[in-house]
C-alpha cells in the first residue's frame, strides 16, 4: 500500500488570506499526484480552516473556502482513484465537529470519524462537540482506525482501536508547539501499543524542534518516514497485514505481539467499555428485553430492577424517560408518580427536589421501602455498558430539548454502541436524526398500521422498529429487507414468545424475563 502524507506550512498570520494560502499550497501537490502511484492521502488536521482561531471566522471560513476545499479534495480522490483522508471543521445541524473524512475513489464521502477528545480551546473557546467513541472503518481487507492529534495523548485510545483490530491507524494533528522529540515518541509507543502502522500528518512550523514531523510508524514502532521540519510531501510503501511478532517471553516462541497482548489483558481490571459492547453485538437472536427491568419481582423501573434483569440473562433493558420540571431526566413509565411511588403528580410537574424524595420501591412490598426514582444518568451510570437500553422518551420536550439531551447522555457515556432511543412521534425521530444521527433510534409510529410504520422507520432511517402484537410475517419479512432489527411490544409467555420468534422477531420485549428464560426461551439463543 503506498502512502503519502502531506506537511504544509502552516499559515503564521492566522488570518483568512494566510488560511487561503495553505490551501493552494495543498491543492497544488494534489494536483500534482498521478493515478495509480497511490493508494491513500493523508493531510494534516483543520485542513480546510488551517490557521485560524477565531471561532466567527473559522465558522465563516469552514461554511465557503474551507467547503469548496472539500469538494475539490472528493474530485482528486475520484481523479487519482485512492483515498484521501483529512481533519476538518465540520458542520452538522446546529453543532460543530472536528471531523476526519476519508474520501474514497468515487470522491464520496466513505467514512467520517469525530474527534474524540477535544481540547479545552476546541469545547469552550470554539464550542464544538465531542465525538462518541474511537472508530474503525473497513475499507476492502484494511481496517483503518483514527486519532486525531490531541487523541494521541490516549492509551485507552489506542486501547480500544487495538480491540478493534485496526491495520493502520491515521492521525491528522496540529500540535504546534509541541517538541519534535516528543511527537517522534509518542507516535511510535502508540503505533507499538496498538500493533499498527500509524501515519500522521501535520504542518511545518518556523521553529526546527517543533512540529512539523509528519511520519509513518511501523508496528514494531521503527520510524519509517519523518517529514522533519521543512513543508514537503513523503511517502511509504507499507503492507497492512504486516505485524510485529517476538517471543512469547525468553525463549519461547514467537507469536503475534497484539495476540500475546491480547491473551494476557485482564479487562475487568480496566476500563472495558469495549469489550462489553462488542460482547452485546455479538449476542445471537432473538434477544430478551426486559421490560422496566425485572419489574414483575422488583420495584419497575428502579435500579434494583435493572440489576436483577441482567443478573438473569436479558439481553437488554427497556424503561421509559420523562423530563421534571426543572429539567431532570427521570425514568419513570406513567406521566404521573401516583401508581410507583408514595407521591402524587405528574413528573413535568414536579421538581428533581421533590421526586429524589419519592419511595419507588414499598408499593411492591417493604422489602423495598426506600427504593428512589432514578435518574437517567444514574442508570447510566450503574449499567455502565454491561447490557444493551432500550430509552423510550416518553415527553420529547420543547423543540426536541428531552431528545437532544438524552442523545448528549449516551454520547457522552459512551454508550452509542449499545443503547437506542425509543421514540413515538414523527417530530422525535426528525429531532433525533438531524440532531444526533449516530444514535440509534427505534421507531414507535404507528404500531396500529405496521406497514405505515415501516415506511416511517424508513423515512428517518431508524435503525429499530417496535411492533404490536398484530404484526405478520410480511410486515416483519418487509422491515427485514430494509435492514431494519424488529422487536414485538411484549409477550410474557415462552411458548408465546417462541412463536413470534418463528415469525421472524429479532427482540422480545417482556415483563417476565427471568420465566421466559426458565421456560425454555434462552434455548433459541
Amino acid at each position: 500500500m503506498r502512502i503519502v502524507v502531506f506537511q504544509p506550512p502552516y499559515p503564521m498570520q492566522g488570518t483568512p488570506a494566510d488560511a487561503e494560502a495553505c490551501l493552494r499550497w495543498m491543492r497544488t501537490r494534489l494536483e500534482q499526484l498521478q493515478p495509480g502511484e497511490q493508494d491513500l492521502v493523508l493531510l494534516p488536521e483543520y485542513a480546510n480552516t488551517p490557521g485560524l482561531s477565531d471561532r466567527q471566522e473559522l465558522c465563516a471560513f469552514a461554511e465557503a473556502q474551507g467547503k469548496a476545499f472539500l469538494q475539490d479534495v472528493a474530485a482528486h480522490a475520484k481523479r487519482l482513484q485512492c483515498l484521501i483522508v483529512l481533519a476538518g471543521l465540520v458542520r452538522s445541524g446546529a453543532r460543530w465537529f472536528n471531523r476526519t473524512l476519508v474520501f474514497d475513489k468515487t470522491g464520496a464521502l466513505a467514512f467520517s470519524y469525530d474527534k474524540v477528545h477535544l481540547t479545552d480551546v476546541e469545547k469552550i473557546g470554539c464550542g464544538m462537540t465531542s465525538g462518541s467513541m474511537p472508530s474503525v472503518f473497513q475499507y476492502g481487507e484494511i481496517r483503518l482506525g483514527f486519532a486525531t492529534c490531541f487523541d494521541l495523548s490516549f492509551p485507552e485510545h489506542f486501547a480500544a482501536l487495538a480491540a478493534q483490530r485496526a491495520d493502520l491507524v491515521l492521525c491528522p494533528s496540529y500540535q504546534r508547539s509541541e517538541s519534535a522529540e516528543r511527537i517522534c515518541s509518542n507516535a511510535r509507543v502508540r503505533a507499538l501499543d496498538s500493533g499498527t502502522y500509524l501515519i500522521r500528518s501535520s504542518y511545518a512550523m518556523p521553529k526546527p524542534g517543533v512540529g512539523g514531523r509528519s511520519l509513518v510508524a511501523a508496528p514494531d514502532g521503527a520510524l519509517l518516514e519523518n517529514a522533519g521540519a521543512d513543508a514537503c510531501v513523503i511517502s511509504a510503501e507499507i503492507d497492512p497485514g504486516q505485524k510485529f511478532t517476538k517471543p512469547a517471553s525468553h525463549g519461547q516462541a514467537v507469536v503475534g505481539y497484539r495476540e500475546l497482548i491480547d491473551a494476557h489483558r485482564r479487562p475487568a481490571a480496566y476500563r472495558p467499555r469495549v469489550e462489553r459492547a462488542k460482547r452485546i453485538d455479538a449476542s445471537s437472536f432473538p434477544r430478551l428485553c426486559a421490560l422496566r427491568g425485572l419489574g414483575q419481582v422488583c420495584p419497575e423501573n428502579t435500579l434494583p430492577a435493572f440489576a436483577a434483569a441482567m443478573a438473569v440473562g436479558a439481553h437488554e433493558i427497556a424503561f421509559d424517560v420523562r423530563a421534571s420540571r426543572d429539567g431532570v431526566l427521570v425514568v419513570c413509565h406513567d406521566a404521573s408518580v401516583d401508581r410507583t411511588t408514595n407521591g402524587s403528580g405528574n413528573v413535568a410537574e414536579l421538581g428533581w427536589e421533590d421526586l429524589c424524595r419519592l419511595d419507588a420501591g414499598s408499593h411492591a412490598g417493604d422489602a423495598w421501602r426506600g427504593v428512589r426514582v432514578p435518574r437517567l444518568e444514574e442508570v447510566l451510570d450503574a449499567m455502565d455498558g454491561r447490557i444493551g437500553l432500550n430509552i423510550r422518551i416518553r415527553n420529547e420536550g420543547e423543540d426536541g430539548a428531552t431528545v437532544r439531551r438524552v442523545c448528549d447522555l449516551l454520547t457522552e457515556h459512551a454508550l452509542t454502541d449499545s443503547a437506542y432511543i425509543s421514540l413515538e412521534t414523527e417530530s422525535a425521530l426528525r429531532t433525533a436524526l438531524e440532531y444526533a444521527p449516530e444514535v440509534p433510534r427505534a421507531c414507535l409510529v404507528g404500531q396500529d398500521n405496521p406497514s405505515a410504520s415501516v415506511d416511517i422507520a424508513k423515512r428517518y432511517a431508524c435503525q429499530r422498529i417496535q411492533f404490536s402484537r398484530d404484526v405478520t410475517e410480511e410486515d416483519i419479512r418487509r422491515a427485514h429487507e430494509l435492514g431494519l432489527l424488529c422487536n414485538i411490544s411484549w409477550s410474557d409467555d415462552p411458548k408465546d414468545g417462541m412463536e413470534f420468534v418463528h415469525k421472524g422477531i429479532d427482540v422480545i420485549l417482556t415483563h417476565c424475563a427471568n420465566t421466559m428464560i426458565a421456560g425454555g426461551f434462552d434455548a433459541l439463543r
